[in-house]
């Protein structure tokens, strides 16, 4: 069985990405946008992220709630087409799912996020076996994010969040040996000086790699409130591999010379 979830997910990731431009000219977000772009608080960012939660799960229908592996091929066909840890959940983030054209976004859409994270059956999570599954996975975030420029924060016609909402996901590898991922910070005097590497170059490990990214997490609240931005969720556990989130910093100010 193992061998089997091995296979069909490795030539799903494969098929997939050969594939990233088409399934990026298939979307019509079809959506009105507001005029301005803005980095907004209080009830104009809670509005705001009610409207990308609702934009979200209209879009994935059914697929809110994974049950088995005709799901998974569902959400791909969709656009989620890359497991960015095979099946493996990490704690308090979960299982996720990316799509292979999220690289090319240069804004942020609402409803159209760059990754979905997936809370597993806490019943049947498994230690970090990348190849087990622990249906039915339930939707509980995601992530948005464009690529990391020093100093300049994300922009968006349809999404108003705070610019100390936002964080960078380091560069690194996801390995394929037990597809956890290995921070490779460029050299710099502090942390978030540069841009880094589109392609952090020499890997640790054999795998995907990817540069570094500014990045949001989106969590839903399971009592239908208003979602929250966090690193990891606030809300219910999610049960997975624990790591130490070397993988996500803010950035830190240049020291006084």
């Amino acid at each position: 069985m193992r061998m089997i979830w091995a296979s069909s997910l490795v030539v799903a990731v494969t098929v997939c990405v050969l594939a990233a431009s088409g399934v990026a000219a298939a979307h019509d977000h079809g959506d009105a946008h507001v005029d301005t772009i803005g980095y907004c608080d209080g009830e104009a960012r809670a509005a705001s992220l009610r409207a990308d939660e609702a934009r979200l799960v209209a879009r994935l229908g059914h697929l809110t709630t994974l049950r088995g592996p005709a799901d998974l091929a569902a959400l791909a066909a969709l656009g989620y087409a890359v497991p960015l840890h095979m099946l493996a959940s990490f704690e308090g983030i979960g299982t996720s799912f990316a799509r292979p054209d999220a690289i090319m976004d240069q804004q942020v859409r609402s409803g159209n996020p760059g990754a979905l994270m997936y809370r597993p059956n806490p019943d049947l999570a498994h230690d970090g076996d990348p190849y087990r599954p622990a249906f039915p996975y339930e939707l509980a975030g995601w992530g948005h994010g464009v690529m990391y420029t020093p100093g300049e924060f994300p922009t968006s016609t349809d999404l108003c969040v705070a610019q100390e909402d936002w964080f960078v996901h380091e560069q690194g590898v996801h390995s394929v040996l037990d597809w956890e991922f290995t921070p490779q910070p460029p050299a710099e005097h502090h942390r978030g000086e540069t841009a880094g590497e589109m392609l952090p170059l020499p890997m640790v490990a054999p795998g995907p790699a990817h540069g570094r990214f500014w990045d949001i997490h989106v969590w839903r609240d399971p009592a239908g409130g208003t979602p929250a931005l966090s690193i990891l969720t606030p809300f219910h556990h999610i049960p997975g591999i624990s790591e130490d989130n070397s993988a996500f910093f803010f950035p830190e100010p240049a020291p006084p010379r």
